[in-house]
C-alpha cells in the first residue's frame, strides 16, 4: 500500500469503517478486527449502521505502523471462518477504579443500602434474567429474602468496577454493531 498516494486533504476527520477499509485497501472483516480489538482506536455509538467513528490521525498512525509492523496487524487464526472470539483484556490502575467506585457511590446515592432486581435492571439496561444469573454465578454478590435477590450497594458498586463487567458491557456494545 503506497500511503503517500492518499490524498489526506480530502478525507474528513471522522471516517465510518467503511470509509476505513477502502483508504486502507483491507476487507471488511479485517477493519472490524482492527476496530473491536483496539488495534485502530475508535468510537462506538451502538447504532446499527456507522456505529464505528475513527479519526484521520488514527488511520495514518496505523498505516505507518503497518509498514514496520504488519504481522501486528494481522487477524488472528480462524477470524475469518467466524471460529474467534476477541477476548479484552481489561486492567485498570488503581486510581481509576478507585474514582469508579467514588463515581458509581455517588450515582446510586439516592438508592437504598439493598438494591432489588428491578432497580439493578433499570440501572443496568440488562433483563431481570441477566441479573439473576450473575447474582447465581457469583459474578455478583447477593442474598435471598424469600424467593428474590437482594443486593447490598457496596457489592453492586463493587460489580461494576469488576473487570468481569466493563469486559462483558464492552462485547456487548460491540457485537450490536
Amino acid at each position: 500500500m503506497n500511503n503517500e498516494a492518499i490524498n489526506w486533504d480530502e478525507i474528513p476527520d471522522i471516517i465510518t469503517k467503511d470509509q476505513l477499509y477502502r483508504i486502507c485497501h483491507i476487507s471488511k472483516s479485517t477493519a472490524r478486527y482492527l476496530l473491536q480489538s483496539g488495534k485502530i482506536p475508535c468510537y462506538y455509538t451502538g447504532k446499527q449502521t456507522r456505529c464505528y467513528k475513527i479519526k484521520k490521525e488514527d488511520v495514518i498512525a496505523y498505516l505507518e505502523d503497518r509498514k514496520i509492523f504488519p504481522e501486528a496487524y494481522s487477524a488472528p487464526k480462524g477470524w475469518y471462518k467466524g471460529y474467534y472470539e476477541i477476548k479484552m483484556e481489561v486492567n485498570l490502575p488503581d486510581e481509576i477504579l478507585e474514582d469508579m467506585q467514588e463515581y458509581y457511590t455517588y450515582l446510586l446515592s439516592k438508592y437504598k443500602d439493598v438494591l432489588t432486581v428491578s432497580e439493578a435492571c433499570k440501572i443496568t439496561g440488562y433483563a431481570k434474567t441477566s441479573i439473576n444469573n450473575w447474582c447465581g454465578n457469583g459474578h455478583l454478590k447477593a442474598f435471598k429474602r424469600g424467593n428474590a435477590n437482594c443486593i447490598p450497594k457496596v457489592y453492586f458498586v463493587e460489580f461494576l468496577c469488576s473487570s468481569y463487567w466493563i469486559r462483558s458491557n464492552k462485547l456487548r456494545k460491540l457485537n450490536r454493531g
